[in-house]
């Protein structure tokens, strides 16, 4: 089966380039394939194709489809307010299928600030009780709840071909923050432990898994104290982290809840697609140790697709990630991303060294970031090198 040749794809610039055109144009410019976003994070945006709203800003996120408030338990969706946006998904299905143009679905997973904010017990706490309003918690029964249904909602409404959740884990340290302000140095150690979540939810899931949650969240904190008050440098985090957890019970314990709670939340979507033809993807797994609490190994059995690390910059994890998906028992479609920018040389070395590592992989879909945020001369530039790769 041939490499499909996507897209990452904003409803807000579709529907303001009118739908049906805008497929037009991607399938005339060689595209089969759409990662279309229901639900967004906090983003600003200036968008060279759509001067009709070249700025786009969102100060904490927004569901953009006409979701059903029935469907939901306590976290409600809060739905963007244009009618015409919210109609880009079902104009997406109406004539993607006409046009050879396959629909997905990008899903954000954690990085959810409205979420956040309106309930305050499925933000993430670091060990020191400090809130970070970016990102909810996998821990949370509620958000497992809530991203469950809105993938279902989603896709009982739409004919998706795949979901695809991005960091549906553990969130890293600042991820998400805006304007973000850190004058120290961080060593990765340092930075893993003031990610660390120490919410209600993560302290409950531990204790169930046999923690003393409470001892871990004041050695934590008191090792933070510590290292924040001098410089300090720690080696290869996975190393580390695999030192400390060999020498530390309690602390090995803690990091397995976290897995088990991402790895959860991951199966209540799968289960929330039953009756559905929508396969389920997920980002930001590891071969090894995930940092996220998504290792992939826990994984396979869980899902159908998988987006894999940087063809390049991460070439032998994606390597290894490859090697596993393809060692399952069952079909897992592979996805990879390419940047897009005015900067990128189509006829430097480098991006023919990327060329030749993407149609190495041979992956089943490729996907260039952005529609509405590169000029579409950049888009179908790109795209036209990406398809020729993966065709040779």
């Amino acid at each position: 089966m041939r490499t499909r040749l996507s897209v990452w794809a904003y409803p807000w610039d579709l529907a303001d380039e009118g739908v049906a055109a805008a497929l037009d144009w991607l399938r005339d410019a060689g595209f089969d394939a759409i990662e279309l976003c229901p639900n967004y994070h906090a983003i600003s945006t200036f968008a060279p194709r759509n001067l009709g709203r070249s700025i786009h800003y969102s100060e904490q996120g927004a569901v953009y489809f006409p979701a059903r408030a029935v469907r939901y338990g306590r976290i409600k969706p809060r739905v963007f307010d244009e009618p015409e946006v919210l109609g880009a998904y079902a104009q997406a299905a109406e004539h993607a299928p006409a046009r050879g143009i396959q629909l997905n679905a990008w899903v954000i997973g954690m990085f959810q600030p409205w979420i956040a904010r309106a309930y305050p017990d499925t933000a993430v706490e670091n060990a020191l009780g400090a809130r970070s309003y970016a990102t909810t918690c996998p821990a949370s029964p509620d958000v497992q709840e809530y991203l469950a249904a809105l993938v279902a909602d989603l896709c009982e409404q739409y004919p998706v071909h795949s979901a695809l959740l991005e960091r549906p884990g553990h969130a890293e340290f600042a991820y998400g923050w805006v304007r973000e302000r850190i004058l120290i140095d961080l060593d990765p150690w340092t930075r893993f432990l003031a990610g660390m979540c120490f919410c209600e939810n993560c302290l409950t899931a531990a204790r169930t898994h046999g923690v003393d949650a409470e001892e871990v969240r004041e050695s934590v904190a008191n090792e933070l104290r510590d290292r924040l008050s001098s410089k300090q440098a720690d080696g290869d985090l996975e190393a580390v982290v695999a030192a400390r957890c060999e020498a530390d019970e309690e602390f090995r314990g803690y990091l397995e809840a976290r897995e088990q709670t991402a790895t959860r939340l991951v199966e209540g979507v799968k289960r929330a697609l039953r009756g559905t033809d929508t396969k389920l993807s997920l980002t930001d797994s590891s071969a090894g140790w995930s940092p996220r609490g998504l290792r992939l190994a826990d994984l396979l059995e869980r899902i159908d697709g998988l987006m894999l690390p940087d063809a390049t910059d991460e070439a032998d994890e994606a390597t290894r990630q490859v090697a596993l998906a393809r060692s399952a028992r069952r079909d897992i479609e592979l996805l990879i991303s390419q940047w897009g920018s005015d900067e990128l040389d189509p006829g430097s070395p480098e991006f023919a060294a990327r060329l030749d590592r993407i149609a190495q992989l041979n992956v089943d879909r490729v996907a260039v970031y952005n529609f509405g945020l590169l000029r579409p001369e950049t888009l179908r530039r790109i795209g036209g090198l990406l398809r020729e790769a993966v065709a040779s």
